[in-house]
């Protein structure tokens, strides 16, 4: 995929459909560190209700350091709705799931539909000088508003863990997605936790488990 074909879905999002889901994919493969690449990704599972749009969801948040723009991009209105919706499968989960709770705080979805068009017009605006070059792409499209700063809570604090969360470690539901939230949310050290015991039960990714942990351990320090 081209950095031109990039420019022009970010521009016209409702041209996203079953032919470009798989480019993105692999565009996220070969370049999971390009946001606006796993920005159009999930926009592009979204449109398609695509039961995977969750998951990847999870996925991509942790590579896009801009939420509120994820979040509007993601629910913008479409021009032209795709034909190949009334065909896909019903059963996807709603925006209201558990997941997109914990990755989206609640004042996002006040956000009114106004507010989004202009977003997404500022958006496409703002990376129309230099299509040519990905990373421009990447950076002008984030500049579109504002960096949401992370939360970082002191050690001494009692974090304030939502009931969801609690109930997922109470059933000794340690996955790398509960981690990442956690680390996500600034709760450090119960995010090394559930790496810790991660490495412990699949010693053969223990090696990347490492990596996320020091990251983590940085990202304390600063």
């Amino acid at each position: 995929m081209t950095a031109d074909q990039i420019y022009q879905f970010i521009q016209h999002p409702d041209q996203l459909n079953q032919e470009t889901l798989p480019l993105l994919k692999e565009l996220t493969e070969q370049y999971p560190a390009f946001e606006s690449g796993w920005i159009l990704y999930l926009k592009n599972l979204k449109i398609l209700k695509d039961s995977s749009f969750e998951q990847e969801l999870i996925n991509g948040a942790i590579r896009i350091h801009d939420r509120r723009n994820l979040y509007l991009f993601l629910n913008q209105k479409n021009d032209e709705p795709m034909p190949e919706q009334s065909e896909l499968d019903q059963s996807v989960p709603s925006e209201d799931s558990d997941v997109l709770n914990l990755i989206f705080p609640t004042e996002y979805n006040l956000e009114t539909t106004d507010k989004t068009e202009e977003t997404t017009g500022e958006t496409a605006r703002s990376i129309q000088h230099k299509p040519d070059k990905k990373q421009t792409l990447i950076e002008k499209f984030l500049e579109a508003q504002p960096k949401m700063p992370q939360v970082k809570v002191q050690e001494s604090e009692s974090p304030m863990i939502s009931e969801k969360q609690k109930e997922l470690e109470n059933d000794d539901f340690v996955t790398e997605t509960l981690a990442t939230i956690y680390a996500q949310q600034g709760y450090y050290k119960k995010a090394i936790q559930i790496f810790e015991k991660l490495s412990l039960k699949y010693p053969e990714k223990s090696t990347y488990f490492a990596a996320q942990i020091e990251k983590i351990k940085t990202l304390m320090n600063n």
